[in-house]
């Protein structure tokens, strides 16, 4: 099908909010190598309702600061860009879920465990950087969530057939809707400009080997949500059951040990931060 007919079925079903101003504006800057600390913290400054919130993960043990982080700039001095960059995807995608319902709970958790897991993953084969690799999957599923704000009457049904039928999320999103979450996710992508990582974390999270089309210096950290995205899954962080899904360590070079041990401290942290960033 093509990709403006596919669009257009999308934009018919689903509407896609705005990424909250403050979101944009300091991606922007956080990628800009001329941004000033300063021009950024008074930027983010701005949206108080934003700054409480994005503190509030800040002292989250997820980031591991020993000391409370009491404003911006000592986030910004403490913390450094590319987590910050992380936080203020963290909380965008936070006002996303609207309703916060027992269901967008458990999108929320599923989110929250595939970044940590990723950015585990990440520290352990060193395909990438811890924290990238926490932002590409704290983002991977942003399309579930703009189906579900779209049609929160209908979306539940699709995880409710999964656990009857043991069909894959996406084949049931195509069934009913006539496209899945990484369409969808690849749409929002270019219509919030965000970075091309971001983007093809979003796009092909679930597809290995990864595109040949598309550039190599992405297969990595695809991966690395990809394989983090079926951990989650078998553990059952954000769903009703486990899924017994085959987890695929192999692509990435880990043996079954290394495998069970990284699966054990993953428990361990996300057990940890598991209510102070669900709050």
């Amino acid at each position: 099908m093509q990709e403006d007919v596919i669009e257009k079925i999308i934009l018919k079903t689903v509407d896609i909010p705005s990424l909250p101003p403050i979101a944009m504006k300091v991606m922007n800057l956080i990628q800009d190598d001329y941004a000033s600390l300063s021009v950024l913290e008074e930027t983010i400054s701005r949206d108080q309702g934003f700054v409480t919130r994005l503190l509030r993960i800040a002292n989250s043990p997820y980031y591991g600061q020993d000391r409370k982080i009491e404003d911006i700039k000592q986030a910004l001095l403490l913390i450094g860009f590319e987590t910050l960059k992380s936080l203020v995807v963290a909380t965008a995608l936070r006002d996303l879920h609207r309703k916060f319902d027992a269901f967008e709970q458990r999108l929320w958790e599923h989110s929250l465990g595939v970044a940590l897991c990723s950015s585990l993953i990440a520290m352990v084969t060193r395909l990438a950087k811890p924290d990238e690799a926490l932002v590409c999957g704290l983002i991977h599923d942003v399309g579930k969530t703009i189906i579900n704000n779209s049609m929160p009457d209908v979306y539940p049904k699709v995880y409710e057939k999964m656990y009857k039928t043991g069909e894959t999320v996406r084949d049931i999103e195509n069934e009913m809707f006539g496209f899945d979450h990484t369409v969808l996710g690849a749409l929002i992508s270019k219509k919030w400009k965000l970075p091309e990582k971001l983007e093809m974390v979003i796009t092909y999270h679930h597809t290995y080997p990864f595109p040949d089309y598309e550039d190599a210096a992405f297969a990595d950290i695809c991966n690395i949500v990809r394989v983090a995205d079926q951990i989650c899954n078998n553990i059952g962080i954000g769903l009703k059951n486990p899924l017994d899904i085959p987890i695929d360590y192999v692509s990435l070079d880990l043996t079954e040990e290394a495998l069970v041990e990284l699966i054990g401290l993953f428990k361990i942290k996300f057990e940890k931060q598991k209510d102070t960033l669900l709050s």
